[in-house]
């Protein structure tokens, strides 16, 4: 079983296909984190949502430049987004922490320390430290390609047993992922480099990143020691198979 695990969901996971908030399918998720916890597994979790949950809120005025859109639909929605958090959390008697980062922190290697120093202060109680990309004072160079690279960067920091990544495919297929004669591809070692041709540029409706990036990240976060787990995050009970050390989607290795 792992002992300690950073999981990243993405935007289409956490959203309808509106872009509302999708409240059921977040509560099942905090559900099962709850019971990854319970286990004994010390975890960090990436959240995306932010933009989503302020675009539901509030429609930025037209002509808006598209960076400053962002923060501020990242700003208001933040807060939403981590009040549901909490709620849910506390449902199960646990605690949230919200963690905004930007590529320049883990550049740096004070404010690098700084945060390794908050992480393994957050995981020795019982509290989630929920993390995701500071939009409101990140610049275009200093952003990160999407969550999964912030996930990524978490994961090789606090050297943790796995790292999950939850988008609304269940994993690197052979083939469209939508096709009838596709397979799911289960194993993929890191640096093979013969898989690309099976991967789709195409992104879902709101996240910002697509398998490409994903295995990308996953890659390097594999060569580094640490396994990437690709999966559906709308799959029922997906993450309670960590606790038996089973995973239904695509592991890089």
């Amino acid at each position: 079983m792992y002992k300690s695990l950073v999981i990243k969901v993405g935007t289409n996971v956490l959203t309808r296909p509106d872009g509302r908030l999708d409240i059921t399918n977040i509560s099942h998720l905090v559900d099962q984190i709850a019971a990854l916890k319970a286990a004994g597994i010390n975890l960090v979790l990436v959240s995306s949502g932010a933009v989503g949950a302020g675009r539901e809120l509030l429609q930025v005025r037209e002509g808006t430049e598209e960076v400053a859109r962002r923060q501020v639909q990242s700003a208001i929605g933040q807060v939403r987004l981590m009040e549901i958090y909490r709620q849910l959390f506390d449902n199960h008697s646990l605690l949230c922490a919200q963690v905004l980062a930007t590529k320049g922190d883990f550049r740096d290697d004070l404010h690098a320390d700084n945060m390794l120093n908050c992480f393994r202060a957050l995981l020795l109680d019982k509290v989630v430290p929920v993390v995701n990309e500071n939009d409101v004072v990140a610049v275009t160079e200093l952003m990160f390609t999407d969550n999964d690279e912030l996930a990524g960067l978490v994961a090789r920091m606090l050297k943790v047993d796995a790292l999950v990544i939850l988008s609304s495919v269940d994993g690197l297929f052979d083939g469209p992922p939508e096709g009838k004669a596709s397979q799911l591809i289960e194993h993929v070692t890191a640096g093979d480099e013969s898989v690309l041709s099976f991967v789709q540029e195409k992104k879902t409706s709101f996240g910002r990143g697509g398998m490409a990036t994903k295995l990308s990240i996953a890659t390097q976060t594999a060569t580094a020691g640490i396994p990437v787990l690709l999966g559906n995050g709308r799959t029922r009970d997906i993450l309670a198979e960590l606790i038996d050390g089973r995973w239904p989607g695509t592991t890089v290795s």
